[in-house]
């Protein structure tokens, strides 16, 4: 892997290989991985993890900031006014 276009190239990439593309350690990856951040494939009873390169693609345009003067989408913002409810309940601190 000399650089990062070679490795899009490849269709599936290894946690390290992840890990060196987002400049965080292998740990990150898992971590993001457990928490369903990233879409991962490993074989029944291997330790040995891969992700598919359109995953990883997705993933870093969904989570890359835009800079200043650069028109990203924004997140849809549901507002929901504020209501009292009916019930009486007795409160006691």
């Amino acid at each position: 892997m000399d650089g990062k276009e070679d490795l899009w190239e490849n269709e599936n990439w290894t946690q390290n290989e992840v890990a060196k593309y987002f400049r965080v350690v292998p740990g990150t990856i898992k971590n993001w991985r457990d928490r369903g951040l990233l879409r991962y494939w490993q074989a029944p009873g291997s330790s040995s993890v891969l992700f598919y390169r359109d995953d990883i693609r997705d993933f870093r345009d969904k989570h890359t900031i835009a800079k200043k003067g650069q028109d990203k989408p924004k997140a849809e913002i549901n507002k929901v006014k504020p209501s009292v409810s009916s019930e009486k309940k007795t409160w006691r601190i």
